[in-house]
């Protein structure tokens, strides 16, 4: 009788470690994790370096055309690599990986250069401190981006 009472025992834990484990996996799907998305719009953005910089009006559009822009193309540079992830073999991942990101540090740059005609150098010196302690903030998470250097 101490054998079925101990076996019931173990049957019971390994189903309630089970079902916990498919709750948490749901929970996470349900919404307690952010979605994997960009969180703000090219608007909301500039309205945001608007609020940290003092950025006048003129050049808070010219910093919202400037990040629809490149939202734009990094949309584009992104479908293409999906496309192309597709096709690719195993051995291609790591090097596309490695060009994809090499790509999006150019864009970086060249939207960071773009920004500075904007804004000004002692602007974009206060932006990137920002950036970095905004990142400082958040700890290093595994795909993090590297802070930007010009």
């Amino acid at each position: 009788m101490k054998k079925y009472g101990m076996l019931a025992l173990i049957a019971f834990l390994m189903m309630s470690l089970s079902i916990s484990a498919q709750d948490s996996n749901q929970r996470r799907r349900e919404g307690n994790q952010p979605p994997r998305t960009m969180r703000m719009t090219a608007k909301e953005r500039a309205e945001h370096m608007a609020n940290v910089l003092e950025l006048t009006s003129e050049q808070k559009e010219q910093v919202e055309e400037l990040l629809k822009k490149h939202d734009e193309k990094r949309a584009e540079q992104m479908a293409k690599f999906r496309e192309d992830r597709q096709q690719a073999q195993q051995q291609d991942r790591e090097k596309r990986r490695e060009e994809m990101r090499a790509l999006m540090e150019q864009n970086m740059k060249e939207q960071d250069a773009e920004l500075e005609k904007i804004i000004g150098k002692e602007k974009m010196e206060q932006w990137e401190t920002y950036r970095q302690e905004q990142m400082k903030k958040r700890g290093s998470r595994g795909n993090a981006p590297s802070p930007r250097r010009r």
